[in-house]
């Protein structure tokens, strides 16, 4: 049957430690889940639960087993609408109670939803256990049920995947301002008119009156007052006017709203910058410094060739994204820790390795947040699991993992059992003839000639961001980039060894492919080979994953659905930041793509979201204003002109640096002043000046002999 009617949360369910019968599930309201009871049951009840006065985890529900091959229309892997992939966060606390068997009182509630922010149940979740310590009866449930699923959203923005990214990398807490308005407004308007009827009484005893004379509330003229009038005479009789402007200092990366629970009003902070593989509040900055030794420690297992991608120096990080990307099977060991703390591990892994849930997917479906013995042979059965445990008996069975994260040391083990992978292209998998594939030979010497330093180097990054305090949306957005740059390399290197690519730009893909350039860009011929070869192993293990096939999708997806078709962006945003001596007819071929391309708001939207504000934004576009080329130069103003006039791209057009923004706005007034001199002249039929016979690298501009990113041959 269809999930059940609420909106935002599905079932509640209640759960008690018997000291003769153990765990028991007491309550699921409205209806049962579907799941064995006994396992939930021992999923909010957690190993050691009477040990802490409370604990949080969270635990998935409608978990299915992905298969490989069966991954092959859109709707494959995604939720149907009779079992949608249920988010539970659990809440258990013990009570002391002297006349209690055993001195204490363990009961647990979880909430149920279909949303990934699932955290922002928990003040609301608190009251209610609580509430139900004091009556235990279905009633709690019942109301809590009613409370969460009365929450208003109706008024909250729905972004599009380019929006949010512009949103998420953006620190303007008013970015997508309008949005928001138009729904506040709409609510507002919607509030007065509610009010209405009480017009007669609105303002007395205050000595305010709403009748259009001034009179003591006649009627002979309510007939000619028009709507809005009527409307902003209820808006006087109230205290609307006596506040103060609220909207200006709201932060628009989140929706305000409450949720009203047993007569108490709680805000509600509902963030609108998650990606699909992101759940709950984790902190990814929290394990890459948990597993991240102050000195390097050189591993000591086998040499495995999807794991070890600088050889026995991978960072630990590093070899854990490498697990993820690679399927393998992954378990968080945290003996005696709250099963929280073990659960927000495993979600900071699914973020990490889906690109901050950004790039791919596939990650949270085979994820257990946490679990313990009595779900080992279920668990066993899911390829590449990532899950969350307390009990130390995992870590004994290294047949049951590949890859084992210990939070108490820090440390990372790579199993002794773990599978040997095979090399090259699958045996069903033949190259077209012409073209060319990795031996098992030649792409084992790839890996072992000279390791890359390149993730060394990452890492260092990474970690020199967080010393100097820099906020887990950064350090998240370095790691989307970095599995972005590995889905790209992949791309490449199907293109150079099959011929084609599902997964990447080709120049068929564009309508200025073979001049403009697709997919990577790169200094020179062996740098591009250099990477290339540092990343073949772990290219070969992701592409026989579940992320790898959903990736096919969402690419071929992506192509049909983009709103600039013509051009790479990606591309010509790489080559911006990264060549140099680019020949100026590429360069200029760039900027006219750009200008003739970019054009509609939603092709604006999309251009901006190529150029987070946390990376520079604007900023590679802005040295086409120095270029010595004057042609260059008129298609940038052209194009922050358009990007200028949209009404989130002026926010961009804001955030330019004091240099580029004083460079732009002293071209764009000289080109003006020449406009109207040229209007001008035309009026006294006059010959216009004529610009085009000036040379083309006209020194007028100051700014064309300042030193310049982007250099001719």
């Amino acid at each position: 049957m269809p999930f059940p009617l609420g909106v935002h949360v599905t079932h509640i369910l209640l759960a008690e430690f018997d000291i003769d019968k153990g765990s028991s599930l007491a309550h699921q309201y409205p209806e049962a889940t579907g799941t064995d009871e006994h396992l939930l049951a021992e999923l909010m009840l957690p190993d050691g639960a009477h040990l802490r006065t409370e604990d949080w985890t969270v635990f998935f529900l409608n978990q299915t087993i992905p298969d490989l091959d069966k991954i092959s229309t859109a709707k494959s892997g995604v939720d149907n609408d009779d079992k949608p992939l249920l988010y539970a966060l659990n809440l258990v606390r013990t009570k002391h109670d002297k006349e209690a068997r055993r001195g204490a009182i363990v009961k647990a509630m979880a909430i149920c939803t279909r949303h990934q922010y699932l955290h922002i149940y928990k003040p609301v979740l608190l009251l209610a256990l609580d509430k139900y310590f004091q009556n235990p009866s279905v009633k709690c449930l019942a109301s809590l049920y009613e409370a969460v699923n009365s929450m208003d959203v109706t008024n909250m923005p729905r972004f599009s995947a380019h929006e949010k990214a512009i949103l998420r990398a953006s620190e303007n807490k008013d970015m997508f301002e309008e949005k928001f308005i138009a729904y506040e407004n709409n609510r507002r308007q919607q509030e007065l008119v509610a009010q209405s009827p009480k017009d007669d009484n609105s303002g007395k005893g205050l000595g305010i009156t709403n009748s259009s004379d001034g009179g003591d509330g006649g009627t002979d003229n309510a007939s000619s007052i028009s709507e809005e009038e009527r409307l902003a005479n209820l808006r006087k009789g109230s205290y609307v006017d006596l506040m103060p402007n609220l909207n200006k200092n709201k932060d628009r990366h989140f929706y305000e709203t409450k949720v009203v629970y047993n007569g108490i009003k709680l805000p509600i902070r509902v963030p609108l910058t998650v990606n699909p593989e992101e759940v709950g509040d984790f902190s990814l900055i929290k394990l890459i410094t948990t597993f991240s030794p102050s000195s390097p420690q050189p591993f000591n297992h086998a040499f495995h060739p999807h794991l070890d991608s600088s050889g026995n120096q991978t960072h630990p990080i590093i070899l854990l994204l490498n697990a993820l990307l690679t399927q393998k099977r992954i378990i968080f060991l945290g003996h005696g820790h709250p099963s929280g703390d073990v659960a927000n591990y495993v979600l900071s892994a699914c973020a990490m390795g889906s690109g901050s849930g950004g790039v791919l997917r596939g990650f949270t479906e085979r994820a257990f947040p946490y679990t313990n013995l009595t779900n080992v042979e279920d668990l066993l059965k899911v390829p590449g699991f990532i899950a969350g445990v307390t009990n130390r008996i995992f870590e004994d069975h290294s047949s049951w993992w590949d890859v084992l994260c210990n939070i108490d040391t820090g440390r990372i083990t790579v199993s002794k059992d773990i599978a040997t992978p095979s090399y090259g292209t699958k045996p069903d998998e033949k190259p077209d003839e012409g073209t060319r594939s990795p031996s098992s030979s030649k792409t084992e010497s790839w890996g072992r000639e000279k390791w890359d330093t390149t993730d060394n180097e990452f890492m260092a990054e990474v970690m020199h961001a967080i010393q100097h305090h820099y906020g887990e949306t950064t350090i998240r957005g370095k790691f989307q980039e970095y599995v972005q740059r590995f889905v790209r390399l992949t791309a490449l290197y199907e293109i150079e060894t099959f011929g084609s690519t599902k997964i990447g730009m080709m120049p068929e893909n564009t309508d200025h492919g073979d001049i403009l350039g697709t997919g990577l860009a790169f200094q020179d011929e062996n740098s591009k080979l250099r990477e290339v070869a540092a990343n073949v192993n772990r290219i070969e293990g992701w592409r026989q994953t579940i992320s790898y096939k959903y990736y096919q999708l969402d690419f071929q997806n992506y192509l049909k659905h983009r709103s600039i078709k013509a051009i790479d962006v990606y591309h010509q945003v790489a080559k911006l930041k990264n060549l140099k001596n680019m020949p100026e007819e590429e360069v200029e071929c760039l900027y006219k793509a750009l200008v003739d391309n970019v054009i509609t708001d939603e092709q604006i939207i999309e251009f901006l979201s190529y150029l987070p504000q946390n990376q520079g934004g604007l900023f590679p576009i802005g040295l086409g204003l120095f270029y010595p080329l004057k042609t260059v130069r008129s298609y940038t103003i052209e194009l922050f002109n358009k990007i200028n006039n949209h009404t989130t791209g002026s926010k961009f057009i804001q955030s330019l640096n004091l240099f580029q923004k004083h460079a732009y706005e002293r071209q764009l007034a000289d080109q003006r002043e020449k406009e109207q001199q040229n209007k001008f002249a035309i009026q006294k039929h006059e010959q216009p000046q004529d610009d085009n016979n000036s040379d083309n690298y006209n020194d007028d501009s100051n700014e064309s002999d300042i030193g310049v990113a982007i250099t001719t041959n």
